[in-house]
């Protein structure tokens, strides 16, 4: 650090000794060892014709070689430990068999650098690699995630120097690579030289520990020094203070130890005999002290204290400074659950790959503080750094902002299953995954647990390197999910299950059991949580490494899940998988569009299967992420009573340690005629982990049908991940108001409706309306009002039967994928045939057209029948009535497509918004007055699907740039809509999002139910209560002409009062 000041800072970028070699590199890429430049790392050598790199960065974001994703499975042909066997012509590895990347750069060291130490460090190569130093061979270090560190005092000199790296994008190290994730190479981390003193510090450990009362705190600093030969340290001591975020100092006095012993340069028995080993049977620690009543370290109070160590001389003067955050905290598990600081706890987590559209593997600064903010704001309070080590950046952001890490090695041998766990050659290169993550990481106070890895199956070479961390590191937990081989591994401290299923029926129960397989399939370890909470021996907590696969349009039921978590002491939470998708960027002419699996020539490859985030991969907020923070939000809400004036409520604080004090309440009133009032709620107290009631006087009087109160707890003050006002926790309820049940008077004034029958059609015509029908199919093929159209000029304007949906990407999911037998049955392809149309005169400003047409697909049909009531006035009640009959499938779907003009380019809506939203994922979609343009109401997945629907809607408005428009009201119950510039064909037939090419007219769907979205693209599917199972359903709306000076929701809340009045009246 240079001093003690830039130490307690933490600004190591002040310090004269360190020196940053990132920046532009000169480079060369070749497919083959074969291709590479002979002697480029001498200093002779002309690098001018060379292109320019910058570093970190991977290569193939910069015009070299070709980037493939892989979910699982090896990118070149399986012969452990050679990576160059000839593979299949089609993959990529046939002709770029092991590229390598030659890198060389000049730089010079400062003066003051003589006479001491140099080091060179990598905080990560992506591959393996060899370094010279000024054409001398410095070494070699493979461990794509995993720091290299190499001393070059002997080789760099005053002035010019020059470094050469040497990178392969294959080595035997990437057969623990396997992971999920795109394959890319290069220099992805920083590259820094720093200088030391002869004699320094080489490492230090820091571990605090919290009395039985969880009060007040044992430090504990061990210490490694190391000197040359001749190095004379007589005198020398290392020294310790710990000071607070003020900047003062914590301890009466600073730690002191001689700093002879620490090194044991003569190996003195009896230093032997009490520190070897340290770890276990004798004392931990050259420094300790005791902190009375240390503030604790917790994700909801990150709060941190400053190490810094120095070595100083005999005359006192420090020789090297260093430092490192403190966070006072215990881990442990006691009764099946996980206790921080003695309190259970809940993950509320997420996966998250290092991964940018852009920069690929190599993150800045930016982007990493962007995903810690975006995860504290969602309340999410755990990360598992699937699945490798991260940039140690993320880990000081992590103990800065608050969140929990379970940080994993860089090991997954998914493609080889178990196989290496359990080969003895292998144990070495196990065992140095763990050992680096262990030894980088250990001084990270958000580093609750060491996860060994990833989907690797079990053997001894995981049990060596569980032993391992538990010897080194007693104060942490260890996890491991192996998906193959041995459930359950005694060797750690976790029951993990991937993907688990609810104590709920599913729509395909059978699945994924696969109860009559002779060896179920690899990932048939998807048993209930709650199964497992109840069965499993011993008192191991439960935690779902992975869940709620958010692939495209995702993450049904997370609220189900959590329903179950919150009831189980022995379930500790779960992680999402995962928080961004993995797309890479691709610059075209129209902007950016996101590549997958295959975008880029890549073979073999896996697809979309990278696209598995709650946000874009450009960071864009979607409904899943808003669904996550409305599920993980840490108060829960229940409406106990209502009299009156008045609402009595139970607050239920699930915080860990804070109450509930930096909370503001506020509540508001909205009715579908746009009614709103707001007012403040009381103080809330409630501590941690307990309940409160409190008592909210509302103005209810008078109040209409159809009126929900929402009540938000919201940020007194901003904090360091939130701005005040931030939203906390919110619910909703139905008011059971006082309905006016006196009739609503008609208009006296009746407009005369004419009937005109010809051969073709039924035209109907007033003053304010035309609507004309199409004799032969039933259709409606004009809309007119005031002289203007609103259908689009098309044959199937509409509204026609619809029962297909562009698949998800869980319909298309593992087992009986519901697209398949959506497929099966043409739901796409209906054929209709009219069975009758005929029109009726009610009154003289009153016609009824029925019309009902047999809607034909392979294993059956609908029977749908329309019964339209066509008003002088202009409004139009459109009754749907399905009756489906034969062997269909559960459906996408129940309702109808229209294909407006496509002037409407505003919508305004009273229901769920204002995302999208789906039957399994709306709890985070309130029920409100909101708008937005027809060219965003879709969510651009990168592969098209799906998407756009909003549920429990009471009255749609589609308006132009004149604020005129058509008005769709519920009757009776509300519906489910999207207005789209597409047809869920023309989402279904694209591969990319950017291949589509939005529509002149708006599709207009309507929907009396649509199913669920469930998770099975890697998981469980959708649960049976959100399937749409053939049975009779109806669609009751009203349609209203809007003007420029009409409130939608006034001029909805009327029509639909007076067709109550109305069927009140002819009852």
């Amino acid at each position: 650090m240079g001093s003690e000041a830039n130490a307690i800072a933490n600004r190591r970028d002040r310090s004269p000794w360190v020196h940053s070699l990132n920046g532009p590199w000169h480079f060369h890429w070749a497919a083959t060892p074969d291709e590479c430049p002979r002697d480029f790392y001498l200093p002779t050598f002309d690098t001018t014709s060379w292109t320019s790199i910058p570093v970190p960065s991977n290569w193939q974001l910069h015009g070299h070689g070709t980037p493939i994703y892989k979910s699982s499975g090896y990118t070149f042909r399986i012969d452990p430990p050679r990576v160059t066997s000839k593979p299949p012509e089609d993959w990529t590895t046939y002709r770029d068999r092991n590229p390598v990347g030659c890198y060389a750069r000049h730089f010079s060291i400062p003066a003051a650098w003589k006479s001491r130490r140099v080091f060179l460090h990598f905080a990560g190569v992506e591959g393996a690699f060899d370094v010279w130093m000024n054409g001398v061979p410095i070494g070699y270090s493979q461990g794509s995630r995993s720091p290299a560190e190499f001393e070059v005092t002997e080789q760099v000199q005053s002035g010019a120097n020059q470094i050469a790296v040497r990178v392969f994008r294959y080595s035997d190290g990437t057969y623990l690579e396997d992971q999920d994730m795109w394959r890319l190479s290069g220099i992805h981390r920083e590259v820094v030289l720093y200088s030391t003193p002869p004699t320094r510090i080489v490492d230090f450990t820091v571990r605090t520990s919290l009395d039985e009362d969880y009060c007040n705190a044992e430090l504990a600093i061990d210490v490694e020094l190391d000197a040359t030969s001749l190095a004379k340290i007589a005198g020398w001591e290392v020294v310790a203070q710990l000071f607070a975020p003020s900047g003062e100092p914590v301890l009466p006095a600073d730690l002191r130890h001689d700093a002879e012993p620490i090194l044991n340069r003569d190996y003195k028995p009896d230093v032997l005999v009490e520190r070897t080993p340290q770890r276990g049977t004798g004392p931990f620690g050259w420094l300790n002290a005791t902190v009375e009543n240390p503030a604790k370290w917790t994700a909801e109070t990150p709060h941190l204290y400053r190490l810094v160590l120095s070595l100083n001389n005999a005359d006192g003067r420090p020789q090297q400074t260093v430092a490192c955050d403190v966070g006072f905290r215990t881990v442990e598990t006691r009764n099946g659950q996980l206790l921080i600081n003695g309190r259970p706890l809940k993950l509320r987590g997420v996966n998250r790959h290092e991964h940018d559209p852009l920069t690929g593997h190599a993150m800045t600064d930016e982007q990493m503080l962007n995903d810690a903010l975006r995860m504290k704001q969602a309340h999410i309070n755990a990360v598992r750094t699937a699945h490798y080590p991260n940039d140690p950046r993320w880990y000081e952001l992590c103990n800065r902002l608050g969140l929990y890490v379970i940080d994993e090695a860089d090991l997954e041998t998914h493609g080889l299953r178990g196989r290496l766990a359990n080969e003895p050659r292998w144990a070495t290169a196990f065992l140095d995954r763990v050992v680096r993550l262990v030894e980088r990481d250990k001084n990270e106070p958000c580093v609750i647990c060491w996860s060994l890895g990833n989907e690797s199956g079990w053997g001894p070479n995981f049990a060596a390197a569980a032993a391992w961390a538990k010897s080194v590191d007693p104060t942490r937990l260890v996890h491991y999910e192996g998906a193959q081989g041995s459930s359950d591994p005694a060797d750690v401290d976790f029951i993990s299950r991937f993907y688990p299923r609810l104590r709920a029926e599913y729509l395909h129960p059978s699945l994924p059991d696969a109860p009559n397989a002779a060896v179920p399939p690899e990932n048939a370890r998807w048993d209930r949580l709650l199964d497992v909470a109840e069965t499993q021996p011993g008192d191991r907590p439960i935690v779902a490494s992975e869940y709620a696969h958010a692939m495209g349009n995702a993450v049904g039921n997370l609220a189900e899940y959590w329903q179950e978590i919150d009831t189980h002491p022995r379930l500790a939470g779960g992680f999402i998988w995962d928080w961004a998708d993995q797309a890479l960027a691709i610059k075209g002419p129209d902007g950016i569009a996101f590549g997958y699996g295959g975008s880029f020539g890549d073979e073999p490859n896996h697809g979309t299967f990278c696209l598995n985030g709650i946000l874009m991969a450009d960071r864009e907020l979607t409904a899943k992420y808003f669904e996550v923070q409305k599920v993980y939000q840490p108060v829960k809400l229940e409406l106990l009573s209502q009299s009156e004036g008045a609402i009595r409520l139970e607050v239920r604080n699930q915080r860990h340690v804070l109450d509930l004090s930096d909370l503001q309440t506020t509540w508001s009133i909205i009715a579908a005629d746009g009614t709103t009032l707001t007012g403040e709620g009381p103080t809330l107290t409630a501590a941690a982990g307990d309940k409160e009631e409190i008592e909210i006087a509302l103005p209810l009087d008078g109040l209409q049908k159809d009126t929900w109160l929402t009540l938000e707890l919201s940020l007194k003050q901003s904090t360091a991940w939130a701005d005040q006002g931030h939203l906390i926790a919110s619910c909703q309820w139905p008011l059971a108001t006082r309905v006016d049940t006196q009739p609503l008077v008609m208009s006296a004034k009746t407009v005369p409706l004419q009937l005109k029958q010809r051969e073709n059609e039924y035209a109907l015509k007033s003053a304010t309306v035309r609507v004309s029908f199409d004799r032969h199919t039933g259709m409606l093929t004009q809309l007119q009002y005031s002289g203007k159209e609103y259908l689009a000029t098309t044959s199937s304007a509409g509204p026609r039967l619809q029962l297909y949906r562009a698949p998800t990407d869980n319909d298309r999911g593992f087992g009986r994928w519901l697209a398949k037998l959506w497929s099966d049955a043409d739901l796409a392809d209906v054929e209709t045939d009219l069975r009758s149309c005929q029109a009726e005169r009610l009154s003289p400003s009153l016609v009824k057209i029925t019309t009902s047409v047999d809607a034909q697909v392979r294993p059956g049909g609908v029977k749908h029948s329309i019964e339209w009531l066509i008003h002088g006035s202009g409004t139009i009640q459109m009754r749907h009535r399905f009756e489906p009959y034969g062997e269909l499938p559960p459906l996408p779907r129940m309702g109808v497509v229209m294909h407006l003009e496509g002037g409407l380019k505003q919508l305004e809506w009273f229901g769920r918004g204002p995302h999208e939203n789906y039957p399994d994922r709306k709890h985070s979609a309130l029920i409100g007055r909101w708008n937005c343009p027809v060219t965003t109401a879709a969510t651009p997945y990168p592969r098209p699907q799906e998407t756009g629907s909003r549920q429990d809607t009471r009255w749609l408005a589609l308006v132009d740039k004149t604020q005129r428009g058509l008005l769709v009201a519920a009757i009776n119950s509300p519906f489910a809509y999207s207005a789209i510039p597409y047809t869920a064909e023309e989402l279904a037939a694209a591969r990319q999002w950017s291949e589509l090419k939005p529509r002149a007219d708006v599709v207009l769907s309507l929907d009396t139910a649509q199913c669920g979205l469930g998770n099975s693209s890697c998981g469980p599917g959708v649960l049976k209560k959100y399937a749409v199972l053939p049975k009779p359903m109806e669609l009751n709306v009203i349609i209203a002409p809007i003007e420029s000076t009409d409130d939608p929701g006034i001029v909805a809340t009327r029509i639909m009062h007076q067709h109550a009045s109305m069927e009140a009246t002819s009852d």
